[in-house]
C-alpha cells in the first residue's frame, strides 16, 4: 500500500521576530508519514474498550484565532505555512467558554487493527466506535501550547474533521518535536488518504 505524504516538500516555520526557519529533512519525513521514523511507537495492539486518558488540556481560554497565533509566536513555536492558513480560516472556531477536556492517543494500527495502514475515514470511524470524539479545531494549537515537554521525534496527528484549505484540499493539524524546536503544521487529511499503521492520533474522550 502506498502511503500519502500529504505535505509539501518544504515546510516553512514562522517564528517570533519574523524569521523563517525550515525543519530538518528527518522531521519532514517522519511527520509526513506518521511515526515511522525516529521515536516511533509500534502501537498495533488493539485498543481497549475504554481508551486511557493521555492528557487533559484547557480550551476556550482565548477569544480569537489571532490571540491563539500570538500565543504560539510568543513561545517561539514553529508554525507551518498550512497551519498558519488553517488558523485564519472561518472554519477554525473556538470554544465559547473555558473548559477542560481529556485526550487519548491511539495509533492507526490500534484502531483499525491492520498492519498495512488505514485511511483517515477508517481511523475516525473506529475511534468513534470506541467511544471517542473528533477533536475541535482548537485542540491542535491548544495541545501545542500545553505540551512543552514533547519528546524528540514524536509527531501527533489531531483526529479532527479536516478544515478546507485555500487550494480546495482538506487538512488536519500535526504537533511535533523534530529537534529544531516544537512546531505545529498542517497536513493533507482527505477521507481516502492512507497513513501508516504506526501514525499516532489524538482524540477527545467523550464525557
Amino acid at each position: 500500500m502506498r502511503y500519502s505524504r500529504g505535505l509539501q516538500s518544504s515546510v516553512v516555520f514562522q517564528r517570533g521576530g519574523g524569521r523563517d526557519e525550515k525543519t530538518s529533512a528527518a522531521a519532514h519525513f517522519v511527520t509526513a508519514i506518521g511515526n515511522d521514523g525516529m521515536g516511533a511507537t509500534p502501537g498495533c495492539e488493539p485498543a481497549g474498550a475504554d481508551a486511557a486518558v493521555w492528557k487533559t488540556i484547557v480550551v476556550g481560554n482565548y477569544r480569537s484565532a489571532i490571540a491563539v497565533r500570538d500565543a504560539l509566536v510568543a513561545r517561539r513555536i514553529g508554525i507551518g505555512d498550512l497551519a498558519g492558513q488553517m488558523l485564519r480560516l472561518p472554519a477554525f472556531t473556538l470554544m465559547p467558554r473555558s473548559i477542560s477536556i481529556d485526550l487519548s492517543v491511539l495509533s492507526a494500527g490500534q484502531l483499525v487493527q491492520r498492519s498495512d495502514g488505514a485511511t483517515f475515514a477508517e481511523i475516525h470511524a473506529h475511534a468513534i466506535e470506541l467511544g471517542l470524539e473528533l477533536c475541535a479545531p482548537e485542540v491542535g494549537p491548544q495541545l501545542r501550547l500545553q505540551y512543552p515537554d514533547q519528546r524528540l521525534g514524536e509527531y501527533l496527528l489531531i483526529g479532527m474533521a479536516p478544515l478546507p484549505t485555500a487550494d480546495g484540499s482538506e487538512a488536519c493539524f500535526v504537533v511535533g518535536n523534530g529537534g529544531a524546536g516544537l512546531f505545529i503544521i498542517g497536513r493533507s487529511a482527505g477521507a481516502n488518504l492512507t497513513v501508516s499503521s504506526h501514525a499516532r492520533f489524538v482524540f477527545t474522550r467523550r464525557h
